[in-house]
């Protein structure tokens, strides 16, 4: 009776990369003269890897160009652009590349196996993948979460040390497991961003305003982006009209306040 060995899943691949060979040869190349080998023809071996014959002859004219000998043979005539062989030299540098992509493999895997196992860098690598389209997306930490009778408020704190509060559902707070001590994202859209550069004697409904200095202002056609620094080292950007720039008189480096509603705020959760 034959034994199975049970091998280990491979990890998530946080880390990729493309192996190359004299920053030139790569897969794509390496794929070709595989099938340059097995086919015996440029023409067919092009269709095979989804080259033009002109793009895969281009391909190997500067491989051939860059190796001291040739890698491939060529006889003219012949069915399909004539009888076409690998070189010993060929054959010799496509071996290679097996081993080589099997290390690659190998090596990443290894990587990545490591990088699993480091909950904080593993923490930091998801956030750099994470996609949405909200231009405001700040990771904090939940510290409060207030539950009324149809929806919630939630308390996050930044890194910085600003506090959003956000009003969701409570069949969010349950679906997304949000408690206080939970590590949260929160996603602003900037349209949804109020600027105010004054606000002595007045007091607003909306329960988030970030008090910080203009870092960035720039001017499109119709609206502008203008970035409020926090403090603390995180921001705030919104997209406002050019003409309100003009009536506050905004510019980079005059204090402004970041007004938005806690219903503007959505939140998400690592899965």
């Amino acid at each position: 009776m034959r034994k199975h060995t049970k091998q280990s899943p491979s990890p998530v691949q946080l880390i990729d990369g493309e192996l190359r060979i004299g920053g030139y040869l790569n897969a794509r190349l390496f794929n070709l003269l595989e099938a340059v080998e097995r086919i015996g023809s440029i023409n067919r071996a092009a269709r095979e890897v989804g080259l033009s014959y002109k793009g895969a002859w281009e391909m190997i004219e500067r491989a051939n160009s860059l190796s001291p000998r040739l890698l491939i043979e060529t006889a003219t005539g012949g069915r399909d652009g004539g009888g076409t062989k690998l070189t010993e030299t060929g054959r010799k540098l496509l071996s290679l590349f097996s081993r080589l992509q099997e290390e690659h493999r190998l090596f990443l895997d290894d990587l990545n196996r490591n990088l699993a196992d480091d909950p904080e860098l593993l923490l930091w690598l998801r956030r750099l993948f994470m996609k949405a389209s909200a231009r405001n997306q700040w990771f904090g930490t939940v510290t409060k979460v207030d539950i009324g009778a149809v929806n919630a408020e939630v308390y996050v704190a930044l890194k910085g040390g600003a506090t959003l509060v956000a009003a969701v559902t409570k069949e969010s707070i349950t679906s997304l497991g949000i408690a206080q001590g939970k590590e949260v994202l929160a996603l602003v859209k900037a349209p949804l961003v109020m600027v105010v550069t004054d606000l002595e004697g007045y007091k607003l409904s909306a329960r988030n305003q970030l008090v910080g200095t203009i870092s960035h202002l720039q001017k499109g056609s119709v609206n502008a982006e203008v970035v409020i620094g926090l403090p603390g080292g995180d921001s705030v950007a919104a997209t406002i009209t050019n003409e309100s720039v003009d009536s506050l008189g905004l510019a980079v480096g005059i204090p402004a306040t970041a007004v938005f509603k806690a219903g503007a705020v959505i939140l998400g959760v690592s899965a």
